[in-house]
């Protein structure tokens, strides 16, 4: 079991902790801002804010988030 606070929220994911982060963002959590693009980090689609630092969610495995909050572009303003 795989605990990841993602936008301000706790969840509990019962998913392989080598698992990318991208894949448990728009798998798991229905968190489609992220996107999947060259898959090598490369291009920068899949960015999101891991703690205070921003990170390719495709090259970093749910088991490498620890207790550091995740933000997606889906926390960034209103839909106002």
């Amino acid at each position: 079991m795989i605990n990841i606070t993602v936008n301000g929220v706790r969840h509990d994911l019962d998913i392989d902790p080598s698992t990318p982060l991208l894949y448990a963002l728009r798998n798991e959590l229905q968190l489609h801002g992220a996107k999947f693009g060259c898959g090598l980090g490369q291009c920068g689609a899949c960015t999101v804010i891991v703690g205070d630092r921003p990170v390719f969610s495709c090259l970093m495995p749910v088991s490498a988030i620890g207790s550091r909050p995740v933000r997606t572009i889906e926390s960034l303003g209103t839909k106002e």
